[in-house]
């Protein structure tokens, strides 16, 4: 087996056995990097001679008999919405093209680190977020590992590529609207968005989308993804909307034998279509699971409206509050048309618009949590349809929609867990997936369902694909 194929924990236990070395690992990846880039879109900057002199320190370290933290020598990518000391933030925008190398953390790399992972890159987004597939105005876009000629989904589409592809074993991802758990299942990896308020962040000024959005760990598989995010818990004085860390390890809890909840399964939400073959994948997992004693129930018609139509005027609002003050200037011309229109739509939405908006997402999440009352945890779609071809508008039955992402903004809005798990592959060999929600802060219990449906379907091996 190669150091890409490994878990987590595995290169974690290669390590400390001396089986390896830090600098082979690290090299071993950057060498991925420069060969397979190119093709994919997926890193925007990589600082080689710094990840490397951060390998020798750990060697050293262990050569010397000194204590080392569990991640120490394990390269990771960090998606390029937040600062890693020594390397950029582009944000994917024009504005922020050439940029000097950030010289302070984002507190989750930061815990990252503080733990001994090794930044080797940043990792490609939409400008600043925006929207559910990676292409913006300064990079090339980030392609899809089972299919290049197919989009990675988005905003977290770098880090989920780099990740499928065995780039980096791990990497860090953000959920607004679904930006971690679209490019997840689109590529086939694992991605949790925790409860809002798992994973803090630091600063005066307060987050962009701070009711919306959630951070945290994206790799291959549950089990390090739930180990991970062990190390990236707990608050912080600058987040009010922090939340204590919880009192027994992720990582560990997960691998519990547990009572079997009652899981519903939804198609569709009740609002929406879904293409057929998702359908399968969801059709499989049912079947999976009732193979293994679970018992599972289609719930009945849950939303009477598409939640993303509350979710966009929220995300506009956040949009226009940040970008709109560039209105009327050159600055305002280099975004993306498509965020352009979206913050002069919303510029001029008044207080009451933006409360009242607020109101039908409390409105929605009610209802939802209504129609689950009889279950414990809820499968359903990730996305509508597959990964789309890159440039191309998303599709459902071969028909063309916008809305072939519609499904994730919901645990958003409700501020709950929600993950991203495959299921198998459609016939074109791209990745099928579903998505675990659960009710508020029950990310163990999302995490121990999402790894029975994980041990049923596997865990994908990096593809191989052209040069």
């Amino acid at each position: 087996m190669q150091l890409h194929e490994h878990s987590v924990r595995n290169l974690v236990n290669e390590l400390e056995t001396k089986s390896v070395s830090a600098r082979e690992v690290v090299l071993h990846f950057l060498d991925r990097i420069d060969r397979y880039n190119p093709a994919l879109g997926a890193f925007v900057a990589t600082n080689p001679e710094l990840s490397l002199r951060l390998a020798a320190e750990v060697d050293e370290r262990r050569a010397q008999g000194r204590y080392l933290r569990p991640l120490a020598g394990i390269p990771f990518a960090v998606k390029d919405l937040e600062d890693c000391t020594g390397f950029p933030t582009t944000m994917g925008s024009a504005l922020r093209k050439g940029s000097a190398p950030a010289i302070q953390d984002s507190l989750l790399v930061e815990r990252l680190r503080q733990q001994g992972a090794i930044p080797v890159g940043k990792t490609n987004t939409p400008e600043f977020g925006w929207k559910g597939t990676t292409e913006n105005m300064v990079f090339p876009p980030t392609r899809n590992p089972w299919d290049t000629e197919r989009t990675s989904g988005g905003s977290s589409g770098g880090t989920a590529a780099a990740v499928a592809a065995g780039l980096v074993p791990f990497g860090t991802g953000s959920d607004g609207g679904g930006s971690m758990r679209i490019p997840a299942a689109l590529c086939g990896i694992f991605a949790l968005k925790t409860s809002t308020g798992r994973v803090p962040v630091r600063g005066q000024e307060p987050p962009n989308w701070w009711d919306l959005a959630a951070g945290g760990p994206m790799a291959r598989s549950v089990g390090d993804t739930a180990w991970l995010y062990d190390f990236c818990l707990g608050p912080h004085i600058d987040d009010q909307r922090s939340l204590p860390k919880p009192q027994s390890d992720w990582g560990l809890e997960v691998m519990e034998e547990r009572s079997r909840p009652r899981v519903g399964i939804t198609y569709d939400f009740g609002y929406w279509k879904t293409d057929s073959r998702i359908v399968a994948g969801l059709n499989a997992c049912m079947a999976a699971l009732e193979a293994e004693g679970f018992e599972v129930v289609e719930v009945p018609k849950l939303l009477e409206k598409a939640p993303s139509i509350t979710w966009t005027k929220l995300a506009g609002a956040y949009q226009a509050r940040t970008l709109g003050s560039l209105v009327g200037t050159p600055d305002f011309e280099k975004l993306d048309p498509g965020l352009q229109a979206m913050v002069q739509k919303y510029i001029g939405m008044s207080a009451r618009e933006f409360i009242t908006a607020l109101d039908d997402a409390w409105r929605i999440s009610a209802r939802f949590f209504a129609g689950l009352e009889h279950v414990d945890l809820l499968v359903a779609p990730v996305t509508a349809g597959l990964a789309p071809r890159i440039g191309e508008a998303g599709r459902i039955n071969d028909e063309e929609t916008i809305d072939w992402i519609s499904y994730t903004t919901l645990a958003n809005m409700t501020r709950t867990p929600a993950a991203s798990v495959r299921v198998g592959f459609a016939d074109s060999g791209l990745p099928l997936a579903v998505q675990v929600m659960g009710k508020r802060f029950s990310e163990i219990e999302v995490l121990r369902l999402a790894r029975f449906i994980e041990s049923a379907f596997g865990v994908a091996t990096p593809p191989e694909f052209d040069e």
